[in-house]
């Protein structure tokens, strides 16, 4: 059946990905309650069992995500392409939204939705090459919410559909140029071309993932997940995407001594995320506790919850990502805010000088723990713009970290805030 609503058309995807897809939730929620992935030894996460099928029949398919995006857009219309594809550094690149569609329906790239059954499997080649198994299974849990929004009578007349989701690329994907082999005429070592720096965004409702490639490394920033209900059935098996993010956060703020925990208590809840769509450029004043003061263990407690996020990404960037992460422990900050048990919605936020990680719990609007709002920055490298022009920034001076200059998103020349300090971007 097909939908129209505010200029968008909905239409639900063919029976045949629909059946598969019902049927990789079941398996997906039936390995692990947060359906986060299976970490191994070190922490880092191994591909799933309920994924050993799916994903890497959908994996293999293609080397990198450069490959992958190529198969995809080459299936695609003429049409459909020119809509895929805008170019690098295009401000259209931060018009994302965590709103349903039929509040914000303009959206950049092509509908999953609107696509045949083939070109819908090289989306998910695509996205399963692009991603980690955990990031491609969180993915599609966020995604399969949607049809359980559709079944719920409490907010029915929205048109939910798992259809409504959005795929662009900003660039022509490219890999990276080997070196020549053959040295100059003076015998200079010859010198490696990286690939042409490109990106894409995966986004719909309660979802927006916008991915950078440069040097054949992923940076992921901004990137918004969220899930309503939190929590729900499929089959006879239970799906809840951030309930690991939930449990560890929890986990974390219990750890804390009790000055800590005082010390970690905001003044007041966000009443949305702070640095959430529209906000980019935006530096939340930094409050909370110092993790410089926390032990070893707790350190560590935190880093395993960044991971929850940066994982998302393929293993070497997330080792990448983690590293700098570790680095700036030192200027770090934890807030929260809620009750220790998590009877009640609750809030935190790690803060330093290159991570903006925030998590909150909306209420009981759906199900039994309503649903859940998360977002990842790193606001010295939005977009992979500061990747892309080689200039990846080192570690801030220790005082006043959130006073730091702005690295501006290609194409973009506007002032933002930062904290008390307004400074334009170049």
């Amino acid at each position: 059946m097909r939908r129209h609503f505010g200029g968008l058309t909905a239409v639900g995807t063919t029976q045949g990905i629909a059946v598969r897809f019902v049927a990789f939730l079941v398996a997906l929620s039936s390995a692990c309650a947060g359906c986060d992935g299976v970490a191994g030894a070190d922490g880092t996460p191994t591909v799933p069992a309920y994924m050993a099928f799916d994903y890497e029949r959908l994996r293999s398919a293609h080397r990198t995500s450069a490959d992958a995006a190529l198969a995809f857009l080459d299936g695609l219309s003429p049409a459909q392409r020119a809509e895929a594809v805008l170019p690098f550094g295009d401000p259209r690149q931060s018009n994302w939204s965590n709103l349903p569609p039929v509040i914000f329906n303009d959206r950049n790239g092509v509908r999953l939705g609107d696509l045949s059954e083939t070109q819908a499997e090289a989306l998910h080649r695509f996205l399963a090459t692009a991603l980690s198994a955990d990031g491609y299974a969180t993915t599609m849990a966020v995604v399969g919410a949607e049809d359980q929004l559709a079944e719920d009578s409490l907010v029915g007349g929205w048109y939910w559909s798992s259809g409504n989701y959005w795929l662009a690329f900003f660039g022509e994907p490219t890999n990276a140029v080997p070196a020549a082999t053959v040295a100059d005429a003076d015998s200079t070592p010859a010198t490696p071309v990286a690939e042409k720096p490109w990106g894409w965004q995966f986004g719909g409702h309660h979802l927006a993932i916008n991915m950078t490639v440069v040097g054949g490394r992923s940076h992921l920033s901004p990137t918004f997940v969220g899930v309503e209900p939190a929590r729900y059935i499929t089959g006879e098996s239970t799906v809840a995407p951030l309930a690991e993010h939930r449990a560890a956060g929890l986990a974390l703020f219990n750890a804390l001594d009790e000055t800590q925990r005082r010390q970690a208590l905001a003044d007041s809840r966000p009443r949305e995320m702070l640095t959430g769509a529209g906000k980019d450029g935006f530096i939340p004043t930094v409050e909370g506790v110092a993790v410089s003061g926390w032990n070893t263990a707790l350190q560590g407690q935190l880093m395993n919850l960044v991971r929850l996020w940066v994982r998302m990404m393929p293993a070497d960037s997330a080792a990448h990502r983690l590293a700098e992460v570790r680095e700036d422990l030192g200027e770090t900050y934890f807030t929260w805010h809620g009750e220790a048990n998590g009877a009640h919605p609750i809030y935190y936020r790690v803060q330093g000088p290159r991570l903006i990680v925030e998590f909150s719990t909306q209420g009981k609007d759906v199900g039994d723990d309503g649903h859940q709002h998360t977002i990842y920055r790193n606001p010295t490298n939005e977009y992979g713009s500061a990747a892309a022009r080689g200039r990846l920034p080192e570690r801030n001076l220790a005082a006043g970290f959130h006073r730091q200059r702005w690295v501006a998103h290609p194409l973009s020349h506007r002032t933002v805030v930062h904290s008390n300090v307004r400074v334009t971007q170049q």
